[in-house]
């Protein structure tokens, strides 16, 4: 090998690195910006998730607030059914007691 070929080769090798450099920071600036538009993707999309366990978190309070009123309103209700008439409300399951009962204990 002459020394013309080996110069040849090192200005060969020379272009390869210089072009690999260039190349590296090409892919380093598109991974940097790609990097950049998925981090902005997923704080959007965490923003999202925290607001709708939010408004997840009100619409069970809301439902439960509704469910106790519910229930207030029912105890209320059969509290006015049982003072308006006392002997219909009780007098019924302790009829209905007394037959089921009766009809148990019989021996044919």
């Amino acid at each position: 090998m002459t020394k013309q070929d080996t110069h040849k080769i090192q200005e060969a090798l020379d272009l390869l690195n210089a072009a690999a450099h260039e190349q590296k920071d090409d892919i380093g600036e598109l991974l940097k910006d790609k990097y950049e538009a998925l981090k902005e993707v997923v704080q959007g999309l965490e923003t999202e998730v925290v607001d709708a366990a939010k408004h997840g978190a009100e619409r069970l309070d809301e439902l439960k607030d509704s469910a106790t009123e519910r229930v207030k309103e029912t105890a209320q209700n059969i509290d006015q059914k049982v003072h308006d008439d006392p002997w219909k409300t009780l007098g019924l399951p302790i009829l209905g007691a007394f037959v089921v009962g009766y009809l148990l204990g019989r021996k044919d």
